[in-house]
């Protein structure tokens, strides 16, 4: 039996956002008659895209969490009030009170679909990040292998909560005896997360000959034609701060990977797919919680053109021509 790469899919954070990296993994599916699960041994998450992983790696379909993200989205970043009025309520909640939303919706739509399905239930390897701020480390929720055996028991619902509590945004999530924030505030496009998981358990197996990593991003709103801004204070910045930090980090790790390409001792191929630069009108209408009608349909739309455009490049055919190694 020959050997074959290693296989990671990483899925950025950006809130309502991950409904154009599910559109795009939607319609991957579609084309190539698959499952996420059956193409990758490792899926990574982060926040939004950790959803994303979790549902992969329970089999559930990327149409259906599309669905997911149409459905239950105006629910967990509700807009109770209504124009100005109900936007000034919304900042003062986030800047002075316990976060711009509850994540009671959020709970509630994630145990529908997940129930009690703990980790070791997975049909993938998984790495999700979150932020432990008890000990102020980097946390990365795991499916048990070989030596590592802290996550199994876990369940999706809490892994999910997490990697999704983005600070001001959702509160703070509570697990055992520690205190998680959005893995966004340091692994937002987890690839690297991802590569260090190969290093570590995986890059002397005699299995693989390298490893192949897929980067989908949430839909990247800055693109190098945004207008110019006047900001200083927090409330100038609003929102926008937090995406700000969260692409920062993932044109990062583009950055590294390219600079990695051809130095490391093992074949790698690193496929990144981003959107197009958005016009103007689109711009204003896209954020990490805006899940108007209006900015669920620009999400899916760019999304499926994404994905049309990037399924005739080969790099991304060939992670779907051939199968994964690990099953579980």
């Amino acid at each position: 039996m020959g050997k074959h790469p290693f296989k990671i899919l990483c899925i950025d954070g950006g809130g309502i956002k991950g409904l154009f990296s599910a559109q795009i993994l939607a319609k991957f599916e579609e084309v190539y008659d698959t499952k996420i699960s059956e193409q990758f041994d490792l899926i990574c998450g982060t926040s939004t895209g950790g959803i994303i992983a979790l549902a992969a790696s329970a089999n559930i379909s990327m149409s259906d969490v599309v669905n997911f993200y149409k459905e239950k989205g105006p629910k967990i970043f509700a807009q109770k009030r209504k124009k100005n009025l109900g936007k000034l309520w919304l900042k003062i909640k986030q800047i002075c009170y316990k976060g711009k939303y509850s994540n009671e919706e959020l709970r509630k739509a994630l145990a529908e679909v997940f129930k009690d399905k703990k980790i070791y239930e997975s049909s993938n390897l998984l790495c999700i990040p979150a932020f432990d701020i008890i000990t102020a480390t980097p946390r990365v929720f795991k499916r048990d292998y070989k030596k590592f055996t802290e996550d199994n028991k876990k369940t999706y619902v809490d892994v999910a909560l997490a990697t999704s509590a983005a600070p001001t945004y959702l509160p703070i999530h509570n697990l055992e005896s520690s205190q998680y924030v959005d893995g966004g505030v340091w692994a937002n496009n987890p690839s690297l997360v991802g590569l260090m998981e190969f290093l570590y358990q995986f890059a002397n197996d005699e299995r693989f000959n390298g490893v192949d990593i897929l980067s989908i991003s949430s839909l990247e709103v800055a693109q190098g034609n945004a207008p110019k801004r006047n900001c200083n204070s927090f409330i100038d910045w609003n929102e926008n701060l937090i995406e700000l930090f969260s692409i920062g980090q993932a044109k990062n790790m583009t950055k590294l990977f390219e600079f990695l390409d051809g130095k490391l001792k093992f074949p790698m191929n690193y496929v990144r797919i981003t959107n197009e630069p958005l016009s103007a009108e689109h711009m204003k209408n896209i954020s990490m919680d805006n899940a108007s009608e209006s900015s669920l349909k620009i999400l899916q739309s760019i999304g499926n053109a994404t994905a049309i455009k990037a399924k005739m490049d080969p790099k991304v055919e060939r992670f779907f021509t051939t199968g994964k190694t690990l099953y579980f």
